[in-house]
């Protein structure tokens, strides 16, 4: 088995804030700081810190090339990342004194990624091959499409919700990570016992995550379902932390693990990523999520 992440490759940009900005306001940051980031980069380090066949694909900028160099670095193999004429994807964050953020994205090279190529990268991938997918890249429907007909695993974090989700062919996924505000976008109902009604009835084959912040997450898989509870940490900077919990539970659960231990770590290393600065460089390592114990924090 190979996971193959075709995902966004940003320049994060943070701005440490006292609160974050208000419309019409203008205020002084605190510090500011240029890191290596996007969805797809951080999924794709979460992902190599427990399984070794980790694989990115995406276009970055000449502006971003150190980004390739980064994730070399965090052990993803890189050969299907291509350079794009465009500027690379920038991501400006705000993070706040309590440690919440909000962020703008724009798409740049990241929105760079046409039939031929995406067609060039699934040649090497096939049957039983997990594709990882966010929404912050283009051509979403086209790789769905086409790893559906290669039998490969799909994963979908349909994150940040856009009206394009519509578009997608959920029959066709075989995994949905979602927070509870995507899993409302997607399913139009207000209480988490109604979406996860939803789910069930509507995709009896699709397996979701739901992530509930602070009340945990849910595994739900047809007469399935599995309650994690959340591991109580001092944020500094939420920034990433679902990407970790992501990684974490797609590399665990695929590798055939148990469905609650691959809740378990997944928690762990998402609550440990709080704890420090930064989205992907704030990722915990396997060893320190397996010794995480709650009198650590």
């Amino acid at each position: 088995m190979k996971i193959l992440n075709f995902g966004s490759l940003n320049i994060d940009i943070f701005f440490r804030v006292e609160e974050i900005v208000k419309p019409g306001e203008t205020i002084s940051a605190k510090s500011i700081e240029k890191r290596p980031g996007g969805k797809g980069l951080n999924q794709s380090v979460a992902l190599a810190k427990s399984f070794d066949k980790v694989y990115h694909a995406g276009s970055v900028g000449g502006d971003g090339l150190y980004l390739i160099d980064y994730l070399k670095k965090e052990n993803v193999d890189t050969k299907y990342i291509k350079q794009s004429e465009k500027l690379t994807g920038n991501a400006i964050i705000q993070v706040d004194d309590k440690g919440e953020n909000s962020i703008v994205l724009y798409k740049g090279a990241n929105f760079d990624n046409d039939e031929e190529f995406i067609d060039k990268v699934l040649d090497d991938f096939g049957e039983n091959d997990v594709l990882v997918l966010q929404n912050e890249i283009n051509s979403m429907k086209y790789l769905i499409d086409r790893a559906y007909e290669k039998n490969m695993k799909i994963v979908l974090n349909p994150s940040p919700i856009t009206d394009r989700i519509k578009e997608f062919d959920y029959e066709k996924i075989d995994l949905i990570l979602v927070n509870e505000h995507e899993a409302a976008s997607i399913s139009r109902k207000k209480t988490n016992d109604e979406k996860i009604a939803y789910f069930k009835n509507t995709y009896p084959n699709l397996k979701v995550v739901m992530t509930l912040g602070s009340k945990g997450s849910i595994f739900i898989a047809k007469d399935e379902k599995i309650k994690q509870d959340s591991f109580k940490v001092k944020a500094l900077d939420t920034t990433g932390a679902g990407d970790t919990f992501t990684g974490y539970f797609v590399s665990y659960f695929y590798q055939g693990k148990d469905v609650k231990e691959a809740m378990e770590i997944a928690s762990k290393a998402s609550a440990l990523s709080v704890t420090k600065k930064g989205a992907s460089i704030s990722i915990p390592s396997l060893d320190d999520v397996k010794n995480f114990e709650r009198s650590d924090v």
